[in-house]
């Protein structure tokens, strides 16, 4: 078979046509499914969803730091960018899904919102009752059924059709779920522009100002720096709660095992290594201005604290210690989890975070942990390794090549990230409207009626029109209330005349 240039340009245009169409069909269905309601919810909740991770977690925050004081989850928050999610791509691909859904349903919906009524210009009955009163009394009759008994009331009265509804505003529910939609999208751009984080130690007794050395894009552009408060945070207590955590102790017998997990005999737990793990930190902050005291509050890792426009979190804390050597009265101020160089000693060292605080034993009960920490001894090969050198507890001593060395003393503070985010109100504000339009839109009840009632050869009847909205509304239970009515009130013959 031989191909001339009038066959190849055939093919080609044939190839052309069918890409085309998939590509419409394509984008047909990509329409379809950005003008769904239904998509506007589970991308609302997504979005809400996606929210309130980034609220758990403390944005802006430094991954090792957060792993290196307990933070849960460490591999989630450094693969999902959990401390940047709200630039993170998948918080961005979400808001633009719901962007454009937001603006292909307003296109789509663009010539019902704005005309005049929520119902069509003709009307095709649905339902025909015949009538045994004359066309005078039937109309007041009728009337009166629809308004007191059923609860419509009029909205137009033009025309040979008579126009009802009851139920929700389903025209001003639509306008309100748009407007909610646009005030949702206000919020993120206000938290883009004008959004900064940054963070503070607080000390126990010292006073410290909120001073910001970042500010928001807007801020930056504009060349303004962040303003000082007259007020100053102290912190009174910073309180850490420890937990054990025991490994089962499985019975190797099988006997034992199957009583074991019949409930028979009660699971036994070892411990084994370091058990003490973190359970909380909490930090008892007060907001002072001169001696008026403006506030106060426990900030917990999942509670933080909120005043003058700023979100205060607990992000983790510093320990500092006072050691001596020998019998040298000058202390040595180090910090927890750093090297360490001590003059006599061939390599450094480095005492472990601190246990200090409040433990909850597994049988319920509660007591005062001694502070004590842990030194480590960098290994003098360059393999970068640390070797336990022994525990040391708060006045006591350990010796070392040759030093006595001393925890004399020991502080700490709280790490305190604040966040400042003016789109945060009218975010939470905005989404809950929207999400309770949606709901009201969707699951409410509305409902149309249009009637008219004529004569014809000496007989009375009335056409219906009946229309509804939401999953809660039903037309036929409706119309049969109606009929009920008008049986009721001797309006509808109890046997339809033969034709």
């Amino acid at each position: 078979m031989t191909y001339d240039r009038k066959n190849i340009l055939a093919l080609t245009s044939i190839m052309a046509a069918f890409q085309k169409a998939k590509d419409l069909k394509v984008l047909r269905w990509v329409y379809r499914r950005l003008a769904s309601i239904t998509t506007s919810v589970y991308v609302l909740l997504a979005t809400a969803f996606l929210y309130l991770i980034g609220t758990i977690f403390p944005q802006g925050g430094n991954y090792s730091e957060y792993a290196k004081t307990g933070g849960r989850f460490v591999w989630a928050v450094d693969a999902f960018e959990l401390l940047d999610f709200f630039t993170s791509p998948l918080f961005l691909v979400c808001a633009f899904i719901l962007l454009a859904n937001l603006v292909v349903c307003a296109y789509d919906r663009y010539p019902m919102i704005f005309s005049k009524g929520p119902y069509p210009a003709e009307f095709k009955p649905t339902h025909t009752f015949f009538l045994t009163h004359d066309i005078a009394d039937a109309h007041g009759e009728v009337r009166g059924i629809l308004r007191a008994d059923l609860g419509f009331k009029l909205i137009s009265k033009d025309g040979s059709w008579i126009v009802m509804e009851r139920g929700l505003p389903y025209k001003l529910l639509t306008w309100l779920y748009h407007l909610g939609i646009i005030a949702l999208f206000l919020g993120f751009i206000l938290t883009y522009l004008f959004a900064f984080e940054d963070k503070l130690t607080l000390w126990p007794g010292k006073s410290n100002s909120v001073a910001p050395s970042v500010t928001g894009r807007v801020q930056y552009l504009l060349g303004m720096k962040p303003s000082r408060g007259d007020w100053v945070l102290i912190l009174d207590e910073f309180m850490t709660e420890y937990h054990r955590s025991p490994k089962l102790d499985y019975p190797k017998d099988k006997f034992s095992r199957l009583a074991t997990g019949l409930g028979w005999n009660p699971p036994a737990y070892i411990l084994e290594g370091e058990t003490l793990f973190p359970k909380d930190w909490k930090s008892a902050v007060r907001v002072m201005q001169g001696i008026r005291m403006l506030d106060q509050k426990v900030i917990e890792v999942n509670d933080p604290m909120k005043f003058g426009g700023y979100t205060f979190y607990q992000e983790g804390f510093e320990q500092r210690l006072s050691v001596r050597i020998d019998s040298n009265p000058i202390p040595l101020i180090v910090k927890t989890n750093e090297d360490v160089y001590i003059p006599g000693l061939d390599h450094a060292i480095r005492f472990d975070t601190l246990r200090n605080g409040k433990l909850f034993k597994l049988n319920g009960e509660t007591e005062e942990i001694k502070p004590y920490t842990e030194i480590k001894a960098a290994a003098k090969d360059v393999s970068g390794k640390y070797e336990d050198a022994g525990a040391i507890a708060a006045g006591g001593s350990i010796q070392m090549g040759g030093k006595r060395i001393t925890l004399s003393d020991f502080e700490e503070g709280a790490v305190i990230s604040y966040r400042y985010d003016p789109g945060v109100p009218l975010l939470w504000a905005s989404g809950i409207f929207v999400l309770a339009a949606m709901t009201l839109r969707l699951w409410g009840s509305w409902h149309i009626l249009a009637y008219r009632i004529d004569d014809n050869d000496g007989m009375v009847f009335l056409d219906i029109y009946v229309a509804s909205k939401g999953l809660l509304a039903d037309a036929e239970k409706l119309v049969k209330r109606l009929e009920y009515h008008l049986t009721r009130y001797d309006l509808k013959p109890a046997q339809m005349p033969p034709a």
